[in-house]
């Protein structure tokens, strides 16, 4: 009779184990996910950092029609701006000689393109003209720069930001149309060397965030297949 007893207690003892394991698992599993998903949208440490991370998109934005674009501590002279080899002078480029005291010039045709003779000599060095706004990788940049710019698009499709995510693929795009490839940055001395190949995955990338938002351009990402592949 003892051990009919000791038997069933044992077996109680072991099925409220199995679910006391069970019970302290599932509240592990139940914090971790907390944990992952982070703390909600309205706690105000986030709404901090989205705030912070919103307004650097902001102060890291650059134009080419914007004469603040053109400070470079390291020039004695005139900034200088170069347009691609016999294309016209687009309309936004025109006053910024008065305005911001710069000196706009076309290419010469021996180094409109990456890696033509004379890209070496090219003189005075200065910025190449790309037609949107983009995002520089840190405060003390001006330029737009390669691979950088696959992470910074990342980052404003994932906050939203899509129409300036677009900018700067179309940048691309209008590097490899006028200038031969994804440039190193959009400096003249730049024209040496190209960038890892991120165009494709920013195309890919923009295209995907467009769709799940219903915004579908079929003749645009034709045209950009076209020059990026």
């Amino acid at each position: 009779m003892a051990a009919t007893s000791n038997g069933s207690f044992a077996m109680l003892r072991a099925r409220f184990s199995r679910r006391l394991t069970l019970v302290l698992l599932l509240a592990l599993f139940a914090r971790f996910v907390a944990a992952a998903q982070g703390p909600p949208a309205s706690s105000p440490p986030l709404k901090s950092i989205r705030a912070y991370i919103s307004d650097g998109w902001n102060k890291l934005s650059r134009s080419l029609t914007d004469c603040s674009t053109y400070a470079d501590p390291k020039l004695d002279a005139a900034p200088e701006l170069y347009l691609p080899f016999n294309s016209p002078e687009p309309e936004a480029v025109k006053a910024l000689e008065t305005r911001c005291g710069i000196h706009v010039a076309n290419l010469p045709e021996n180094a409109s393109r990456i890696g033509q003779p004379g890209v070496s000599s090219l003189q005075p060095p200065g910025l190449l003209y790309l037609e949107h706004p983009y995002v520089v990788p840190g405060g003390r940049f001006n330029e737009m720069y390669g691979w950088d710019s696959y992470f910074i698009l990342l980052g404003l499709i994932r906050d939203h930001r899509l129409d300036l995510a677009q900018s700067m693929v179309d940048n691309f795009l209008f590097e490899v149309e006028h200038y031969g490839a994804v440039l190193n940055a959009n400096r003249t001395y730049y024209l040496t060397r190209s960038q890892p190949p991120f165009l494709t995955s920013m195309i890919l990338a923009l295209c995907a965030a467009q769709t799940a938002v219903g915004r579908k351009d079929p003749a645009w990402l034709l045209k950009a297949y076209k020059l990026a592949v």
